[in-house]
């Protein structure tokens, strides 16, 4: 007689489980999820805030890989192995590696950057060449798993002497995103 109770109860429970997950996985989408350039106005703008706070930062050496990967971004989870794989890479290359909002030894050397730049939108990572100018800015990979198979800086790091003369802003690209 307890069969098709617990039949009846273990299928009740599995489809609660399912709308869950279902709504868990569309809140997280729509929260985190989406073009970068929705949350920045202007690219311009963005990116010359970025050259001002670096170029008037006195602890950054350069060539340099500098990470903005807040602790209280969600969507740093997704994104600190790769950055630890960028900022391996960009040692073996001669980049200096650089943290912002963050400390984790595998990602650089912690420094302090003016915050409401910082806390605009994040992940966000930035390359410089060895006069300390921007080369790109951006996102880490397109999609929303930040992984080596969509990086979007790879080709960046591979020698700083191979940095492109005219920077590059990387945000018309869908990723996971925290934004103010």
């Amino acid at each position: 007689m307890l069969k098709p109770f617990r039949t009846i109860f273990w299928l009740v429970l599995l489809a609660l489980m399912l709308v869950a997950g279902l709504t868990a996985s569309q809140w997280f989408q729509h929260r985190y999820v989406g073009l970068m350039l929705e949350n920045v106005a202007d690219s311009n703008v963005f990116f010359a805030s970025w050259q001002n706070a670096i170029t008037s930062n006195d602890t950054l050496q350069h060539p340099a890989v500098i990470h903005n990967l807040p602790d209280d971004c969600l969507c740093r989870a997704l994104t600190a192995k790769h950055a630890g794989q960028i900022s391996a890479q960009a040692g073996q290359s001669g980049f200096y590696t650089f943290q912002i909002l963050s400390n984790h030894p595998e990602l650089g050397k912690s420094v302090d950057i003016l915050d409401s730049i910082v806390r605009q939108i994040a992940p966000v990572i930035i390359i410089t060449n060895a006069q300390g100018r921007i080369a790109y800015v951006g996102a880490y990979s397109d999609g929303i798993r930040c992984n080596t198979g969509t990086s979007l800086v790879s080709r960046f790091i591979a020698s700083p002497e191979d940095l492109p003369a005219i920077p590059v802003v990387g945000l018309d690209v869908k990723t996971c995103r925290c934004a103010e």
